[in-house]
């Protein structure tokens, strides 16, 4: 079978086009004067698919239908005969974009529905999601025209960048971490929610941005090199609203680590507001006048009690006032950047979850 395969290979090269020679994965070979070497991808290269599209050094083989049908671009393209195809493989037509080599990869992903899509795992973003994936195929989607690899990648997008405080609190956990998109990637993230005009993005997107402090002004970096910055408007907006985020951190503060009443039930309430008095200062004597207003400090929390010093009800009461203290500048975070609660769809509900 494999030296079938390696005479096939051969005979495509050589005898159907002379300029292109396309390898396998992990191959290698010495192109004669004029030909061009690539490697077909490890994913998207269909066996009894029609057409052969280059972006880099990379070869996919897809089915045309598929992308006609789909995309309103490449549909337009064939329809019209402007797409360039006048060099051919294996019967192929071949057609060179100018997509980064990677991008067209996390496209197919979502078009192609052989493959399955490393969308949702029980309603859970899955670790091949990360962001730079969705970023090439939400570009390339609405680049290309088409709606349905957008609505897809997007719905996995809502999961992280999402206007429902609950979904946000789960996915903002250690245990998630490392699916979560980083702060630095907030900067494409906002601009996507222009892009595709998904308001209900754009709250904590423009949170997270408003948090880079300096590295906001570095942008985002695609894989081809180029760097998206935001738009001065959003650049505008994150800066004005670091001011009240600082303010509500500290207000969140004082909410959780100064009780105004003992837990009932609390049997040890001198014990228990002196520990809360050290937590209080210790947490003003790092955070205060940080802009991450949404940290929780669950995880603190029940590192500070592991010696004693505070009860368990008062414990519980103290996780309660985290959650409250940031549900409630959640509700807020529309207003600090000059949107509305109803443009942005931010509510605590669960959202819709259909496609």
């Amino acid at each position: 079978m494999a030296e079938a395969s390696r005479s096939t290979k051969r005979r495509r090269s050589s005898a159907t086009a002379k300029s292109i020679v396309i390898l396998e994965p992990g191959e290698s070979c010495n192109p004669a004067k004029g030909q061009e070497t690539f490697t077909r991808d490890a994913h998207f290269w269909l066996e009894d698919g029609n057409l052969i599209l280059l972006a880099g050094t990379t070869a996919f083989r897809v089915y045309r239908g598929i992308l006609v049908k789909k995309s309103a671009v490449f549909a337009d393209m064939f329809d019209t005969g402007s797409l360039d195809a006048t060099e051919t493989f294996d019967g192929c037509p071949v057609v060179r974009l100018p997509d980064h080599p990677e991008d067209p990869r996390d496209f197919f992903q979502y078009l192609i529905p052989c493959f399955p899509l490393p969308v949702l795992l029980e309603g859970v973003p899955v670790p091949a999601s990360v962001f730079a994936r969705l970023h090439a195929a939400l570009h390339l989607a609405h680049k290309y025209q088409c709606p349905e690899v957008e609505t897809r990648a997007l719905f996995t997008l809502k999961k992280f960048y999402t206007a429902n405080f609950t979904q946000y609190d789960v996915f903002d956990s250690t245990e998630f971490a490392f699916i979560r998109p980083q702060p630095e990637d907030s900067v494409a993230a906002v601009n996507i929610a222009r892009l595709t005009q998904t308001p209900s993005m754009l709250p904590y997107a423009l949170y997270l941005a408003a948090t880079l402090e300096g590295e906001m002004m570095d942008g985002y970096k695609r894989r081809d090199g180029s760097v998206e910055h935001l738009s001065a408007e959003d650049l505008r907006r994150c800066i004005d609203a670091r001011g009240p985020l600082a303010r509500e951190h500290a207000a969140v503060i004082r909410h959780v680590f100064r009780a105004t009443f003992r837990a009932p039930g609390c049997r040890t309430p001198s014990a228990c507001a002196a520990m809360e008095n050290v937590m209080l200062h210790d947490v003003e004597e790092n955070a205060l006048g940080r802009f991450n207003v949404l940290q929780s400090y669950v995880e603190a929390i029940e590192e500070w009690v592991l010696g004693g010093g505070l009860c368990k009800l008062c414990k519980t009461a103290m996780l309660a006032r985290d959650v409250e203290a940031r549900r409630r500048v959640w509700s807020l975070l529309p207003g600090m950047f000059g949107l509305t609660t109803k443009e942005c769809g931010f509510e605590d509900e669960d959202e819709d979850n259909a496609e």
